[in-house]
Order: structure tokens, then C-alpha cells, then sequence
């Protein structure tokens, strides 16, 4: 299980360095599968499972760029695109140019990239297997998916999508060393490198109250903050503790009417439990023997 998500995670962390970085920028199955299969030891069809997991978790995008065509023994090719709002924008703009050059080379004539694929796409299959025709379906795509983020944006948050990978594997993760399959998923957020709180923390317990500071937290969502504001001792007072419960007891009863929260009901149980059990172990610290 902890190598399967770990696996996951290296491929969809791939998959977003060639988007930044890569030569060809927009990866392809016909060389990812093969890489990661030698890689992991792992069957094609096994790699192609853990692609399927992450399109489905929101993870990234995948779409066609070359239909099967028996007749001519083509193979079907699939592009992949980690699915961040800014690199969706930005390879679609860098696609959108080279579709206007290749355009321009072929035909003579100067065009936009997103005319050239509205004039081209319903005769897509024309240029199916060619350099222009997989540019096409780039361009369509892209479009098509900055779009969705933007319709459907908390459906690509780090939060939600890793939600989505744990309930995935939730049966499998009861069977077997649950904390280290939760420390693995929150490596996902490798993939958007963020500050660690520590250091962030203790300035700003100097300048506001923790209480002010976990309503913040709370209001953004943010539970896997405070979760770790817990374990890692930065919350340390009982009076704190029984706050973060009561406040995640109201949160719960709202949970049928708050579409977002929904989604984090077993993170919410998570962080009651563990502020519960902070607050047991905490009165069974302070509390005094009785003399008799």
C-alpha cells in the first residue's frame, strides 16, 4: 500500500515537472507508461491503473492526442496534465503558438492557435497521427480544462484531491499501517511546495491569540493544519484543545448543509479524536492524587 501511493505520487510529480520543465512539456503514454513500468517493475497495465487513479482523484488530466485507427495500425496515444489552474493556462498558451506557426507553415497563412483549432477540430480526423493533429487536441483540451478549473475549483485544491486519494484506498489503508499511509499523502503536497508551519507559528502566537489563529485556520478549511498544530505539540493548553473540539462538534452538525465541509467529515472525525484525546491526557497530567 505506502508503495503504491509513493509510486502515485512519482508519477503525478513527473507528470508536472515536464509540464514546467519538460523538453516536450505535455507527457505522453507511449513514453511515460514505458518509463515508469520499467522503473517500478510493474506491468503496463498496472502503471495505466495508477494514471486512472490520479485522473480520477483530480491529480491531473488525460486526453487523447492520437485515436486508435486499426486500418492503419495506429496505436491510441494519451497526454497527461497536472491539473494546476497556472500550468493548464500556461501550456495552453505555449500550444496555442505552436499551433499558429505550424498553421502558417502548412497553409501560408497567419492565424491564432485557438482560431486554427476551432476551424480544424471537426476535422480532426484528417490529421489524426500527425504532429499538427495531436497540437489540435492540445489546444482543445487545454481549453477546455481551464474552463472546468474555473467552474469547478475547490474540486482542484491539494485538500480535495487528497481526500479523494485516501478514500480510494481506504479499505486497503485500514488493513494496513494507517499513519504511514497518511504521512505519504501529505507528501503530496511536494507537488505545490509550501512553507512548513513551524517557523511561521511562533511568530504568529507573538502577535495574535491561538485561539484568533485556529478560527483563521478553520475558516479556510485548513484542518490538516490545525491537525498538525496537535501532533507536532505547537497546541499545547487544555483550554485550546477542548476549543478545537467544540469546534469541530458545530462543524460536523453543519456538515448536510455546507457543500465543502462534506468533504472533509473524515477529517473532522480524525481531528476530534485527536483533540479528545489530548484533552483525556492532559486532565490525567494535571489532575492531582487525593490524600487520604
Amino acid at each position: 500500500m505506502a508503495t503504491s501511493l509513493k509510486q502515485i505520487q512519482e508519477i503525478a510529480y513527473y507528470i508536472k515537472e515536464e509540464n514546467l520543465r519538460g523538453k516536450e512539456r505535455v507527457p505522453t503514454s507511449d513514453v511515460l507508461i514505458k518509463k515508469f513500468s520499467s522503473s517500478f517493475e510493474k506491468t503496463p497495465e498496472e502503471i495505466s491503473k495508477y494514471i486512472e487513479q490520479l485522473v480520477e482523484t483530480h491529480f491531473i488530466f488525460s486526453f487523447n492526442v492520437v485515436t486508435a485507427d486499426p486500418t492503419l495500425f495506429v496505436q491510441a496515444v494519451d497526454a497527461y496534465v497536472f491539473s494546476d489552474q497556472a500550468i493548464v493556462l500556461d501550456l495552453k498558451h505555449i500550444c496555442e503558438m505552436k499551433l499558429s506557426s505550424m498553421f502558417e507553415v502548412m497553409f501560408y497563412k497567419k492565424k491564432p492557435g485557438s482560431q486554427v483549432c476551432r476551424d480544424l477540430f471537426p476535422r480532426i480526423k484528417e490529421y489524426n497521427n500527425t504532429d499538427i493533429g495531436r497540437v489540435i487536441y492540445e489546444v482543445y483540451y487545454l481549453s477546455e480544462y481551464a474552463k472546468m478549473i474555473q467552474t469547478n475549483a475547490f474540486e482542484y485544491t491539494e485538500s480535495w484531491k487528497k481526500e479523494k486519494l485516501l478514500k480510494l484506498y481506504r479499505a486497503e489503508l485500514e488493513a494496513s499501517n494507517q499513519h504511514t499511509a497518511l504521512e505519504i499523502i501529505e507528501k503530496m503536497d511536494a507537488l505545490k511546495p509550501k512553507e512548513i508551519i513551524n517557523s511561521k507559528w511562533g511568530r504568529a502566537v507573538n502577535q495574535f491569540s491561538i485561539k484568533f489563529l485556529i478560527r483563521i485556520h478553520f475558516r479556510k478549511y485548513e484542518f490538516d493544519v490545525v491537525r498538525k498544530l496537535l501532533l507536532t505539540g505547537k497546541i499545547t493548553e487544555l483550554e485550546d484543545f477542548i476549543y478545537i473540539r467544540n469546534i469541530v462538534r458545530e462543524l460536523e452538525k453543519m456538515n448536510n448543509g455546507d457543500p465543502i465541509l462534506k468533504y472533509h467529515s473524515d477529517k473532522l472525525l480524525e481531528l476530534r479524536r485527536i483533540a479528545q484525546a489530548k484533552i483525556n491526557i492532559s486532565r490525567k497530567t494535571n489532575s492531582t492524587p487525593i490524600a487520604f
